[in-house]
């Protein structure tokens, strides 16, 4: 069986990527897999999903991500939070974060689009208590 548990972004600026999923998702940075400002393996508190962020001046050095363009392009990374409109809020009133939806009911709970500070593309949405349920069922939670 599996399931997908990294997902890695390049980045040009480590601590300022670095600090925006640690202070604005409460990723933790795992010390033991981390080099730096060269690559930081940052893991999710409440779901134990990962993020690695690697140094894309480096990228030429590993031949995983040696290809990579910069603008990837085409990709939403989503982030299940406890509630899309106090982080919408939250993330609104730093002004430092590109918020590119307000936050609307997608069926299944709320959601909003923003922007890492390297311009990925991310979603942050909840689950109204009736699909929570249904996540329980299938083994989603």
């Amino acid at each position: 069986m599996t399931h997908l548990d990294l997902v890695t972004f390049l980045t040009y600026d480590m601590e300022r990527t670095r600090a925006f999923y640690c202070e604005m998702l409460h990723f933790e940075v795992v010390e033991e897999f981390s080099r730096g400002d060269h690559f930081s393996w940052l893991r999710s508190k409440k779901r134990m999903s990962s993020i690695a962020l690697f140094n894309a001046r480096e990228k030429a050095e590993r031949p995983t991500v040696a290809h990579i363009p910069d603008q990837s392009g085409g990709v939403m990374i989503g982030f299940e939070v406890d509630s899309a409109a106090e982080y919408y809020e939250l993330w609104k009133a730093r002004g430092d974060i590109p918020i590119r939806t307000e936050v609307f009911d997608m069926g299944k709970g709320f959601t909003f689009g923003a922007q890492d500070p390297e311009g990925n593309f991310i979603q942050c949405f909840d689950v109204h208590p009736h699909f929570r349920l249904i996540q329980e069922r299938l083994g989603m939670d």
